[in-house]
């Protein structure tokens, strides 16, 4: 392995939530033995859970992260913003380039991938890692006290000299089991101990099998064209980190973050079997309809499923093959529904509001097909249009959005991101031809609480032309009860749990560890 001439000190900065990503960097970091740490910001009073909080501001939130760069001294400052995060992470490398212009800026992530040249541009950026950096980041920190060569580093648009410097990006890895696991320690250690002791965010892959247009998986089709966007960990080395980390850290619950946990019957079997003798714990996962048969149903059951997530989001396939890039069929999706009833496993069905085109029809339909469906919980969004995706063509085409609108949604600043569904559901955004969303929003969520024959007695009713909204109490405590009947409660508690203790404990996370 080639030295160092110099070693620089890392710090990453993040808000609001677990990111599994920057703990793989974290892990590769801390292998070749360069300086890590992390300051985590729960940013309590300004995030996209509760909005009822959000006009309060964090007064300490600058100071702490001055007093963190004054005592650790890092040389590079990381922020690896999703799109809802992108403006405040800004924000802060600009304090920081004001106090500290020696400091190495440095961003990824899915903001970034998503549109890099617009994230360059940003006077407080000094360099952005496109694409997936567990190995290009090690290359960064060996070549950047070397000026000369640290503009060659594959994947890294670099600012010198009033030049930006755009590198072609480097190979996905192939083989998963290479790189060290996620490193947990570094996060956890700022997160009182009740607050890591429910769920265990893992991914077995990385990739998707999909590109729907709507997801960033949109963009990463194109951002790796040509190279094998899909791979798996073996089973072993999977469990392998969770059996450690359940001696570690003894949580009660795992999430398989994949986009798609397995895509053949085969990989999955080998997976659940040994899941089951070495983990035996509760866990979620995300299959998808067109990729799953009763087998794989019986497996995911008897190895411990207890909730299995299916993306569906428009109910009309002619609507989801144009707009969506999604292929399978109704009659694919009530098979999967009834195989979950069949083996009494916990299912939701994902659907999405706003999209550009779709009438009110297409949502009759969705009420028929998911009353039809009767999965444990619908959960339901209202769009987002990530930029780079390709549903952004759709939105201009359809008149919902315009030039100026793409470009504040490539700057982050598109106000959607920012607004509650709520406000979303109750009219508070603009109008889809004239639909009102909130009143189904109210049949989503009371397709799993009530008889099937209510339901059909409420379209017979078409309670769906209604012109008021329906008020914003009633939706939370509709979704609310539907989250009760799923048991997801766990999902808010822990959210009101890190409000609780990193507020009313002082954020005083050593004496909860």
């Amino acid at each position: 392995m080639e030295k160092f001439k110099k070693v620089p000190r890392f710090l990453f900065i993040h808000p609001e939530e677990e990111n599994i990503g920057i703990e793989y960097l974290l892990a590769s970091l801390k292998q070749n033995k360069i300086p890590v740490s992390l300051l985590y910001l729960p940013r309590l009073h300004n995030n996209i859970a509760f909005h009822f909080l959000k006009n309060k501001k964090n007064t300490s939130e600058e100071k702490v992260i001055r007093d963190k760069i004054r005592s650790y001294c890092p040389d590079v400052v990381c922020f690896s913003p999703f799109t809802s995060q992108y403006l405040w992470t800004v924000k802060q490398a600009t304090l920081i380039k004001k106090s500290f212009p020696n400091i190495f800026i440095l961003f990824g992530g899915v903001h970034v991938n998503s549109v890099p040249q617009y994230v360059i541009k940003e006077r407080a950026i000094d360099g952005i890692m496109v694409g997936e950096a567990d190995y290009q980041i090690i290359e960064f920190a060996k070549k950047l006290f070397l000026p000369r060569e640290l503009i060659k580093v594959k994947s890294l648009w670099v600012k010198q000299k009033n030049k930006v410097y755009r590198n072609a990006i480097a190979d996905l890895v192939s083989n998963l089991d290479s790189l060290p696991f996620a490193d947990k320690d570094i996060f956890y250690s700022q997160v009182p101990k009740p607050l890591t002791e429910v769920t265990y965010v893992i991914m077995a892959s990385r990739g998707c099998p999909y590109a729907c247009s709507y997801c960033a998986n949109n963009v990463y089709k194109k951002l790796y064209k040509g190279q094998k966007r899909l791979r798996f960990r073996s089973a072993e080395n999977v469990v392998a980190e969770l059996s450690q980390a359940k001696e570690k850290y003894h949580f009660r619950m795992v999430e398989f973050f994949d986009d798609v946990l397995a895509v053949d019957e085969k990989r999955l079997k080998i997976l659940m079997d040994l899941y089951f003798k070495r983990v035996g714990l509760p866990f979620t996962c995300y299959m998808h309809p067109q990729l799953i048969n009763g087998r794989m149903i019986e497996m995911l059951k008897k190895a411990g499923c207890c909730w299995l997530k299916l993306g569906v989001q428009s109910a009309n396939e002619q609507y989801r093959k144009k707009y969506l890039n999604r292929w399978e069929t109704n009659a694919q999706i009530i098979k999967v529904a009834d195989l979950c009833h069949k083996h009494n496993l916990t299912f939701s069905l994902d659907h999405i509001f706003n999209l550009p085109g779709e009438t009110e029809g297409n949502l009759i339909e969705a009420v028929k097909l998911y009353n039809r469906c009767r999965p444990t919980i619908i959960n339901y969004g209202s769009l987002i249009y990530l930029p780079g995706t390709e549903i952004i063509g759709h939105g201009l085409r359809h008149g919902l959005l315009n030039k100026k609108d793409v470009e504040m949604i490539n700057q982050g600043k598109d106000p959607v991101v920012h607004m509650s569904n709520i406000e979303l559901f109750s009219h508070r955004y603009k109008k889809l031809n004239n639909i009102n969303l909130s009143v189904f929003a109210m049949f989503f969520s009371l397709i799993p609480l009530v008889p099937t024959a209510v339901i059909n007695a409420l379209l017979r009713a078409k309670i769906y032309y209604w012109k008021k909204p329906i008020p914003q109490p009633v939706l939370v405590v509709l979704k609310v009860l539907t989250k009760v009947r799923a048991r997801q409660l766990y999902l808010y508690f822990s959210v009101f749990k890190t409000i609780f203790y990193f507020s009313v404990k002082g954020n005083k996370t050593k004496r909860w560890r």
